[in-house]
């Protein structure tokens, strides 16, 4: 049965004593490995805090591992990592002394029946130990959806004591290879979440991209960079990654990882920024977040979130939006990297095109910045899309070096408070 969580879980990566390592995908097909803790350890005060501090400490660690999104909180805790920078859920549970078994693609875990929380495991690297947690006995808890909670970036904690493995009496497993090239699947901006079922099926293969379009514009940048000297665009298996080489030029933008399924109608046409758009007015209940990273304040409705998404040298992003899934989600991403200098008109353009646009036309907005929107079909529904890329300065010396993607959807009724959170944020930033 599937886990709780922002994801849609395709098949398990393996399984050890206390949980299970999956492959997921996000609302962008974004492919990720999420370790889940489960059974007797999910209901363990020491094994939720060690299996956090492990968590923290592989961000915090040089040559670590980030995670992209967390619930420690949850009834069974989950780490969220990028795939393409390396297994980071097996690490995880490696970083715990726990060894991931293959599973079949039922995934049941390895946890006893009944038992308690025994001897601790060997301390690993990434893990110190200073003492033994207390041991824990009872039944775990089942295989069985939990209540969501909105999910929140953990502070980095420091490293408490390693816990002890669920005694070794674990339901045998048939022993299935793991898959060799995992493939993300196309999946609508909403819930991800299919109805409770007692085994996972493995998702269908992802429909064919423009993988034209993706490469012509892999090679503008690979020009773009090498006139200044600087770096190339590394394609393997169709996912291009950002590689950079000493120079003291800047560096190429960190792009996105596969290209859009519809990029936007170029080139953009003429326009200007709709003046009738909603603004926030004083009477609306609204509160303004100084989020880490963006490099100017946020003006949101009280029952809107903005989580931590992502962030890496020259990219900042957040998940703004409210809490509500399926049908009545509302929200997306904000967006913020680094433009490299001088950001010409040829460096937007090629940083535009790698934008999911749902095939909408790019319109002109000002000098620096455009806008598309779309109603979109969706499982049988309607939603509205809006994404903006913008172009602005955050220095001093009055220079364009940064590039601001709003990427949302919402209910059709519900347009008007993607306008107007857009409209406030170009007011605040000026482009």
């Amino acid at each position: 049965m599937q886990p709780v969580g922002p994801y849609r879980f395709t098949e398990a990566l393996g399984v050890c004593q206390v949980g299970t390592a999956w492959w997921a995908i996000d609302g962008q097909d974004r492919l990720l490995t999420v370790a889940v803790l489960e059974g007797a350890a999910a209901a363990d005060p020491p094994w939720r805090e060690a299996f956090a501090n492990a968590a923290n400490a592989m961000a915090l660690t040089s040559g670590g591992q980030r995670y992209v999104n967390a619930d420690f909180a949850a009834a069974k805790p989950w780490v969220a990592y990028p795939s393409e920078e390396g297994m980071g859920a097996q690490r995880l549970f490696e970083t715990l002394g726990m060894d991931l078994q293959p599973a079949e693609s039922e995934a049941e875990v390895l946890i006893p029946e009944t038992g308690s929380v025994a001897g601790p495991p060997q301390p690993v690297s990434g893990a110190p130990t200073s003492g033994t947690p207390s041991p824990t006995s009872g039944a775990p808890l089942p295989w069985a959806m939990h209540a969501a909670v909105p999910q929140q970036m953990s502070s980095p904690l420091p490293v408490s004591p390693a816990p002890q493995p669920v005694s070794p009496a674990p339901r045998q497993v048939s022993p299935a290879p793991l898959p060799e090239q995992p493939r993300p699947v196309s999946v609508p901006p909403q819930d991800p979440f299919t109805a409770p079922a007692r085994r996972i099926t493995p998702s269908a293969p992802p429909p064919r991209r423009r993988t034209g379009l993706w490469v012509g514009i892999a090679a503008l940048v690979v020009v773009l960079a090498a006139a200044g000297g600087v770096a190339v665009l590394a394609s393997s298996g169709g996912k291009e990654k950002p590689q950079t080489t000493a120079s003291t030029s800047s560096a190429p933008p960190l792009l996105p990882t596969t290209p859009p399924e519809s990029p936007g109608v170029e080139p953009p046409k003429p326009g200007a920024w709709p003046t009738q758009w909603p603004r926030f007015k004083e009477r609306d209940t609204v509160r303004t977040l100084n989020l880490d990273g963006l490099g100017f304040p946020v003006k949101v409705p009280t029952n809107w979130q903005c989580t931590l998404a992502g962030r890496a040298d020259g990219y900042v992003k957040y998940q703004c939006g409210t809490t509500a899934t399926g049908a009545q989600a509302l929200g997306g991403e904000v967006i913020v990297r680094s433009c490299p200098q001088p950001c010409t008109e040829q460096w937007q353009s090629a940083m535009r095109g790698v934008e999911e646009a749902w095939g909408a036309q790019w319109i002109r907005s000002g000098e620096y910045a455009s806008y598309a929107e779309k109603i979109l079909d969706v499982d049988g529904g309607q939603r509205h899309g809006l994404v903006v890329v913008a172009y602005f300065r955050s220095g001093e010396d009055g220079a364009i070096d940064r590039q601001l993607v709003i990427r949302m959807t919402s209910p059709v009724p519900e347009a008007y408070q993607l306008r107007r959170f857009a409209s406030y944020v170009r007011d605040v930033v000026v482009f």
